[in-house]
């Protein structure tokens, strides 16, 4: 994937126990995870630093570990966004920076999300808008609204739209219509059903990094419908030479890069001079079985 610089895909993490055998080779230790997942997918969410910002020596490591092109999208921590809600957060704030300083010295770093918790309403725009202005403008941003008021097709909607154009940041898109289709029986969707939220989606790129996570349902072949209708906009992102960051979500994280890998080959059905997709192990492993029913839409 990292031969192509058009577009970025990818999972919201770099391994999974699951992936053991069948994205990877089972004999990978993990030194070799993050290395191994980069000649796949050529960026990743970093939900981690989410939870807890790490010391610069992981994320030196991180970088020495990836292949050239790939990009780490950083998500604010949850002491900035969720806990100090954009209040006095200078110092969270400012740690946070020192990160994506450093990836992208090292030419790693992608735009960083800013997840706004689901209480987090239009209300509050001026505290988004302050906190907003006063992020460095050396990097590339991307802002999740969740409420639905910032959803209201008026006012508030134009506003923030405004307010993120004007700074040249893009608003995460956020569809999670394939996992809401069906009533599951599957514990994994179910658990995922109690937990994502239904955000309205909105197809349009406010920025020149289109920044889109897209949750689907464990069972790949289930998702056709809406990659289908996302595989349009997306070529026509990369043919106005935009960059879009695509990453692809399942309740069960084991079936995230295969859910990937069939938005990369319907994608490229549209647009030839995309790379092929990588080969997974379980393509030797099984003779492509799984490639094949993969395939049957």
């Amino acid at each position: 994937m990292n031969e192509s610089a058009t577009y970025h895909l990818g999972c919201p993490v770099w391994h999974c126990r699951d992936w053991a055998g069948s994205v990877f080779d089972e004999t990978l230790d993990s030194s070799q995870l993050l290395r191994q997942y980069s000649k796949i997918l050529n960026t990743v969410e970093a939900n981690s630093i989410f939870y807890a910002i790490p010391p610069l020596s992981t994320i030196e490591r991180w970088m020495a570990e990836s292949e050239d092109g790939f990009r780490f999208c950083p998500k604010f921590p949850k002491a900035i966004s969720h806990e100090r809600r954009l209040i006095d957060a200078e110092t969270e704030t400012d740690a946070f920076i020192k990160i994506l300083d450093s990836l992208a010295h090292g030419d790693r770093l992608g735009p960083s999300f800013l997840q706004l918790p689901p209480s987090f309403n239009a209300n509050s725009y001026s505290r988004l808008k302050v906190f907003l202005e006063q992020l460095p403008k050396d990097f590339e941003y991307a802002v999740e609204a969740r409420h639905v008021s910032w959803y209201d097709n008026s006012e508030n909607e134009k506003r923030l739209d405004g307010l993120l154009s004007g700074l040249g940041m893009d608003k995460v898109i956020f569809d999670s219509r394939p996992l809401f289709a069906t009533e599951s029986p599957d514990d994994y969707e179910r658990s995922a059903q109690s937990r994502k939220p239904q955000t309205p989606v909105r197809k349009s790129a406010l920025g020149s990094h289109p920044f889109l996570r897209f949750v689907g349902q464990n069972d790949i072949s289930a998702n056709a419908q809406w990659i289908k209708e996302w595989v349009p906009i997306i070529n026509k992102w990369i043919l106005e030479k935009k960059q879009p960051y695509i990453f692809a979500h399942c309740p069960n994280e084991a079936n995230a890069p295969y859910f990937a890998r069939q938005i990369h080959q319907q994608l490229r059905k549209l647009n030839p001079t995309l790379p092929e997709f990588p080969a997974f192990a379980s393509d030797y492993n099984k003779g492509g079985q799984e490639q094949a029913q993969l395939d049957l839409f």
